[in-house]
């Protein structure tokens, strides 16, 4: 794609200012099924999409090929789009800033050979079936790699690039007692299969199948309860959009008219920050070409900065915080969150029972879509994990349900663990105590 002809023909058409978004996304994907290999698909996607104003109004195309001889029925199809339609709020495109350091991710990928990848997951396979009779099925082993690029180009004079890269391995596997079957899904990025502890993995998802066996529920109470680290980033996630610059400039957002006051405990800090060199994704520029930066949102429970991106920053009268990210080269800017996290505490989750002694650890939340009301912040969500008594781990619990509302949980905090997992995610928490909730169960 010449790309300068492109952006040469695109102000010739009377596009005010003009964007050249691509990006591309290249994967292998295989499967493994009783010592044998089961599928095995690779793909490679560049995508491009053009956005141009005119007249104050943005219009965009998305296309999966990009021919230079097709450059005036596309861009003049852009010019018409934008003429017809009315943007009803002010958009403008980044102009070029310095880059004054980049970040990079601290991971050091080690790409295996195929041998390895067959021999790690045959061996996965083999372990977690001979770990307990209870275990009676891999229903899933899988590795996946995956390359990506983007790169932003516009008539401002701008030009961004960057590349990301991911391996992992993923398995699920069922475990059967007393006719009752319990599963359990483990995914584990792997920089260097030469260092990569396959018994640490499969004792990690194989005891978490088996611990869920001879779960029970339990009488409604209130009690003292851990969100153990994978539900509190879970939890969390779902209202990530108190944030949004975006909700907040439509008042939709409960924390609209909050900044600058307590929202949270005392003990909670917030940080947002794509450029996080432990986080699994990175990234020096969001996807309109903002360069990123670390953002305190919540200060010792105190609500200091949202996110933006420039459509929302120009509503409220500030500048993109670098948070205007597309889910797909072909989608719009929204508004996200990118490597959001609370900041952990000093204690391990074995510490946080100890000081919690009796209660429940909540590992499990499901039905986070239809079980939050986002404007109240009033949750009511089903529920799995296990007892704690003086202290210890205890009996596994199912069929329950925890119900609150979100803010008043995170003004009731005891404790903040110190157990990050950045592993695949781009919200992460650590595990926390809070003083109680409500639970239903029998």
């Amino acid at each position: 794609m010449n790309k300068q002809a492109w952006i040469e023909k695109a102000k010739e058409l009377g596009l005010e200012s003009f964007e050249i978004y691509q990006s591309l996304s290249a994967s292998k994907e295989m499967t493994w099924y009783e010592h044998a290999m089961d599928t095995f698909v690779t793909s490679k996607i560049l995508g491009t999409s053009l956005r141009g104003i005119v007249d104050g109004n943005v219009a965009m195309i998305a296309l999966e090929q990009v021919d230079d001889s097709k450059m005036d029925s596309v861009l003049k199809q852009l010019v018409d789009q934008a003429k017809t339609i009315q943007t009803p709020e002010k958009v403008v495109f980044a102009t070029p800033k310095p880059l004054e350091e980049k970040a990079v991710s601290s991971r050091q990928w080690v790409q295996p050979s195929m041998q390895q990848v067959e021999k790690t997951m045959d061996k996965i396979e083999e372990k977690c079936l001979a770990y307990d009779p209870r275990i009676v099925q891999v229903g899933y082993l899988g590795y996946e790699e995956g390359k990506g690029a983007r790169e932003i180009t516009n008539s401002l004079g701008l030009h961004l690039e960057d590349e990301d890269q991911v391996q992992y391995l993923v398995c699920s596997i069922v475990a059967l007692e007393n006719g009752v079957y319990k599963d359990a899904t483990k995914v584990e990025v792997v920089e260097n299969f030469d260092t990569f502890d396959i018994d640490a993995f499969v004792k990690e998802v194989c005891q978490e199948a088996l611990d869920q066996l001879g779960a029970r529920s339990i009488p409604s109470t209130t009690c003292p309860i851990i969100l153990e680290k994978d539900a509190m980033s879970s939890l969390f996630g779902a209202f990530a959009g108190l944030f949004s610059g975006d909700l907040i400039a439509k008042g939709i957002s409960p924390i609209a008219k909050d900044l600058g006051k307590k929202i949270f405990s005392e003990q909670v800090s917030v940080i947002d920050d794509p450029r996080d060199p432990n986080a699994l994704s990175i990234a020096n520029f969001d996807d309109e070409g903002v360069l990123t930066k670390r953002k305190v949102l919540v200060d010792h429970g105190v609500f200091e900065q949202a996110l933006y991106d420039i459509k929302s920053a120009i509503k409220m009268n500030t500048e993109s915080t670098g948070n205007g990210f597309k889910s797909g080269y072909a989608s719009p800017v929204s508004v996200q969150p990118m490597n959001l996290s609370i900041v952990p505490g000093e204690k391990d989750l074995d510490g946080l029972m100890e000081q919690m002694q009796n209660g429940l650890v909540i590992t499990d939340l499901m039905g986070l879509h239809a079980g939050i009301h986002f404007v109240s912040t009033q949750f009511s969500l089903q529920a799995s994990g296990y007892r704690v008594k003086d202290g210890k781990r205890s009996e596994p619990v199912t069929l329950i349900t925890i119900a609150g509302t979100f803010l008043d949980l995170m003004n009731h905090v005891v404790a903040i663990g110190n157990d990050m997992d950045w592993t695949y995610k781009q919200v992460v928490c650590p595990s926390i105590l809070f003083e109680k909730c409500a639970v239903s169960g029998e």
